[in-house]
């Protein structure tokens, strides 16, 4: 599964409330949503139906155990596959709406803005769009400030995802069409190795699982209590904090992140003020050699596209 986390929003902001398997360049797994129990006296006839499902429920493996399993095939992934790709992504931010095609690189990523308000580039913008994709190539040092930054991202969310099994509790919490829904909450024998790791004893909600593929593909999730890094003194985020994204199969079987909702607020560094309220949506996924060059990507996100592209189904809406 690949990642693709690439931007203003990067991990290091929704990577502070759940660790993201990094590769997708957008990447899979994990959801969350708080549940709201209901001590109501069933009706007749229920009681058939609760232990068909009770039945249903222990046909299927342990859920702690089903998200090992997704865990490990994700860091598996990680180590077999290092596919590149090109793709659209379109941000709603603010009220304004960027469409901007992308392309990755061994190099790094070449981005180019092609729509504001799904209206095409006036003739103005587009040049000055094109003058800052050729400043990029003459000196590419801040694309390869911005290639280490996401692979040190990379590897802190990897770290991150590989605690979800002992980080959170899990129970089942029913069936969307073949996917396999987990409610979580923080497992309160957890112990943090890092200060990104302590969010996760704030964090509950809800993960979408292919079991068959041990792949996540959707993960809701809200903190439930303001969460402090150091006592406060390197930041907080404020209680309320929600996220979402979504994981998809292309024809080909890989799968790829193709949404990112992040409602975020707090401090950092007692002055900063953190604010993150934007949708991400990525589409129009191609595979990219991988001996492609910087101006080969930049060559390609300028042109419209006319190929065939691969269409990622199954998301859940």
């Amino acid at each position: 599964m690949h990642l693709i986390i690439r931007s203003r929003v990067t991990p290091s902001a929704v990577l502070l409330v759940v660790s993201l398997p990094p590769r997708l360049k957008p990447m899979p797994y994990v959801r969350t949503v708080p549940l709201v129990l209901f001590c109501l006296l069933p009706p007749p006839g229920v009681g058939a139906v609760a232990q068909s499902s009770q039945a249903a429920r222990e046909a299927l493996p342990n859920p702690q155990g089903l998200v090992r399993e997704v865990v490990e095939n994700g860091l598996r992934q990680k180590n077999r596959e290092q596919t590149h790709w090109s793709y659209r992504e379109v941000v709603r931010k603010d009220g304004r709406l960027e469409t901007r095609e992308v392309c990755q690189t061994n190099s790094g990523t070449i981005d180019r803005l092609v729509a504001i308000n799904d209206q095409p580039l006036s003739a103005e913008q587009h040049r000055r769009e094109d003058a800052r994709v050729q400043r990029l190539l003459a000196d590419p040092s801040e694309i390869r400030k911005e290639r280490q930054k996401q692979l040190e991202d990379s590897a802190k969310q990897f770290r991150m995802f590989a605690t979800f099994p002992d980080a959170f509790r899990y129970e089942y919490a029913g069936r969307e069409g073949a996917l396999v829904k987990l409610a979580f909450e923080p497992n309160p024998q957890f112990v943090p190795s890092s200060r990104q790791e302590e969010v996760f004893h704030h964090l509950e909600g809800m993960m979408w699982i292919d079991p068959d593929q041990k792949q996540l593909a959707r993960i809701d999730g809200r903190l439930t209590s303001e969460a402090k890094f150091a006592g406060g003194l390197l930041g907080r985020l404020d209680k309320g904090g929600v996220f979402s994204v979504r994981f998809s199969q292309l024809d080909s079987g890989q799968w790829v992140m193709v949404a990112l909702h992040v409602e975020m607020s707090g401090k950092a560094l007692l002055f900063k003020t953190i604010s993150v309220h934007e949708q991400r949506d990525f589409d129009d996924y191609r595979g990219v050699p991988d001996n492609f060059t910087l101006l080969q990507a930049a060559e390609l996100v300028g042109k419209p596209a006319g190929s065939p592209r691969q269409s990622a189904e199954n998301t859940p809406k």
